[in-house]
C-alpha cells in the first residue's frame, strides 16, 4: 500500500509539472495542457478506427511473443542438449541482440512487404532474449529433482508443471519481461517506418506529418499504458501456481503386492566414473522381505549400488535381475524436495499418479506421523531445518507404495532418540508389508538396530 501511494504521488507530481510547464510556455499546439490531452484521448476513443489500430498492434505484439517463445523453447531445448550446437549459433544470437532495431527495419523496408515488418521486427527483438534465458534455465535444471520425478513415476503433467516449470519460471518470466519491453518498442517503430494501414505506430506517424502534437502525445500515452498492462499481465502469470494433478478416480495402490516380490540378483557388477572404479565384480542376492544394511567407507560405491539397483545408473559390466512389476521408492543423500510445495504436498505428489487427492493426502499424513512431521505438514521446505527436510523425504518414500525401499544414509542430521523412534515404526511397518529395505549407513547402531543383514562393500584399490 505504501509503495502504491508513493507511485501515485509520483505520477501526480509529473502531471503537475507538465501542467505548469504547458501554462508557462503557453503554446498549446506544441505543449498541450493536461485537460487538452484528456480531451484528445477521449476524441481518439470515439474515433472510427481507434480500436482497429489498437487491435492491430496488440495482435502483432502477441503473435510476435508467441512465435518467439515457441521458437526459443525449441532452440533452448536443442542448445541445452547439444552444447556444440549452442556454441555454433551463439554468435548469431549476439548479433541479433546487438544490431540496432532500426537497421533491421531499414533492411526489411527494402526487401519485405511493409505490413509484415512489425511482426518480423518483434520476433527478431524477442527471440534472442528468450532463447538465452531459457537455455540457461534448462542447463540449470537440478538433476536430483529430475531423478526423483522419474524414480517416483510422476505423470508427465506433474513432472512438467511441478518439477520442470518452477525451475524454469524465473528464467522464463525475466526473459518475457525484457522481451516484451523491447518487443513493444520495436513493433511501434516498425509501424512508424513502414506506415502500416492500421496500428498505433502508423497513427503516430500520421500525427507527426500533420504536426498534431496532442494526438501524438495521446498515442504515446496509450502505448505506455499497453506496455504497463503487459508487464502487469506477465507478473500475474509469473505468480500463478499450478495445482498437483491427482488421478480423477480410484485409489489403486501400485507396487505393494508382496506376492510379486522376487529376489534382486546382482551378478558380477562393475561400475566406474571416468577411470575410477567404485564397484568391481560385485555379486549378491537380496531376498524379498529382508532388511539389508550396506556398510563401507566413503567413496566405495554405496550410493552407486543403490542407483544401479534403482536403474538410474547402468553398469559397465554385469547385470541386475528383478521382477519388472516391482516398484522402488528412494531417499537420496539430499532431500530433493520441491520448494514451492508444502511438506504434505511433497509427500502426496508421487501418489497423485494413481490415487485421488483425498486418499493421497491421507496416506501422506500417515507417513508424516511416522517421522513426527505431521504438525508441520503445511510448512514449505525453506521454513524447515535440514533434518526436518530429510524427514519429509523419508515420509515421501514411506508413503509411496513400493516393494523395495532404497535409503541412502536416511537418518543423517537426526538425533539418536528420534532415529530410534523412527526405526521402531519402520520395523513395525515392514513386518506388516514385508517390504524389502536396502539402506546405507556409517552408524553401527543404526545398522545393528534396523538391518537383519549387513553387507560390507570391499574397497577398490
Amino acid at each position: 500500500m505504501k509503495k502504491g501511494l508513493i507511485s501515485l504521488l509520483s505520477v501526480c507530481f509529473l502531471l503537475l509539472l507538465w501542467q505548469l510547464t504547458a501554462t508557462y510556455i503557453d503554446q498549446p499546439e506544441l505543449i498541450p495542457s493536461i485537460p487538452a490531452l484528456i480531451k484528445t484521448l477521449f476524441s481518439l476513443f470515439t474515433s472510427e478506427n481507434f480500436y482497429l489500430n489498437i487491435l492491430a498492434t496488440l495482435t502483432r505484439g502477441i503473435a510476435g511473443m508467441i512465435l518467439s517463445l515457441a521458437a526459443a523453447s525449441l532452440s533452448a531445448f536443442l542448445f541445452a542438449r547439444y552444447g556444440l550446437l549452442y556454441e555454433f549459433f551463439r554468435p548469431l544470437l549476439t548479433i541479433m541482440r546487438s544490431v540496432p532495431v532500426i537497421s533491421f527495419i531499414l533492411l526489411a523496408l527494402i526487401f519485405l512487404d511493409p505490413e509484415s515488418i512489425p511482426l518480423m521486427i518483434a520476433f527478431l527483438a524477442m527471440y534472442p532474449l528468450l532463447t538465452e534465458n531459457l537455455t540457461k534455465g534448462i542447463v540449470n535444471l537440478r538433476p536430483g529433482l529430475l531423478l526423483m520425478a522419474d524414480q517416483f513415476r510422476l505423470t508427465r503433467a506433474n513432472k512438467l508443471m511441478q518439477v520442470i516449470y518452477p525451475q524454469l519460471k524465473p528464467f522464463l518470466f525475466s526473459g518475457l519481461a525484457s522481451a516484451a519491453g523491447f518487443g513493444w518498442r520495436a513493433i511501434i517503430m516498425g509501424e512508424v517506418l513502414s506506415q502500416c494501414a492500421f496500428g498505433i505506430g502508423g497513427e503516430m506517424k500520421r500525427a507527426q506529418n500533420f504536426i498534431a502534437v496532442p494526438e501524438l502525445i495521446a498515442w504515446t500515452i496509450i502505448t505506455v499504458v499497453i506496455s504497463f498492462l503487459c508487464d502487469k499481465g506477465i507478473n500475474k502469470l509469473a505468480g500463478m501456481q499450478w495445482k498437483i494433478r491427482y488421478c480423477a478416480k480410484g485409489n489403486e495402490v501400485i507396487g505393494r503386492n508382496t506376492d510379486r516380490q522376487e529376489p534382486v540378483k546382482v551378478s558380477d557388477l562393475t561400475f566406474q566414473y571416468a577411470e575410477t572404479a567404485v564397484l568391481s565384480h560385485f555379486s549378491y542376492t537380496f531376498e524379498p522381505g529382508s532388511i539389508y544394511g550396506i556398510k563401507a567407507p566413503s567413496g566405495t560405491g554405496k550410493t552407486t549400488l543403490l542407483n544401479l539397483i534403482s536403474g538410474s545408473l547402468k553398469p559397465v559390466t554385469g547385470s541386475i535381475t528383478l521382477n519388472s512389476a516391482q516398484h522402488f521408492s528412494m531417499v537420496y543423500q539430499e532431500p530433493e524436495l520441491l520448494p514451492h510445495l508444502t511438506a504434505l504436498q511433497n509427500v502426496s505428489l508421487p501418489l497423485a499418479s494413481t490415487c485421488n487427492q483425498i486418499y493421497s493426502e491421507q496416506e501422506a499424513m500417515k507417513a508424516l506421523e511416522i517421522v513426527e512431521m505431521n504438525t508441520l505438514a503445511t510448512r514449505y521446505p525453506e521454513e524447515l531445518s535440514y533434518g526436518q527436510q530429510q524427514r519429509i523425504a523419508l515420509a515421501r518414500a514411506f508413503a509411496y507404495p513400493s516393494t523395495i525401499l532404497l535409503l541412502d544414509e536416511p537418518f543423517k542430521g537426526l538425533d539418536k532418540a528420534l532415529n530410534g523412534r523412527i526405526i521402531d515404526r519402520m520395523l513395525a511397518k515392514q513386518a506388516e508389508s514385508r517390504q524389502t529395505i536396502i539402506f546405507t549407513s556409517h552408524d553401527p547402531e543404526e545398522l545393528a538396530r534396523l538391518a537383519t543383514v549387513v553387507i560390507r562393500l570391499p574397497k577398490i584399490d
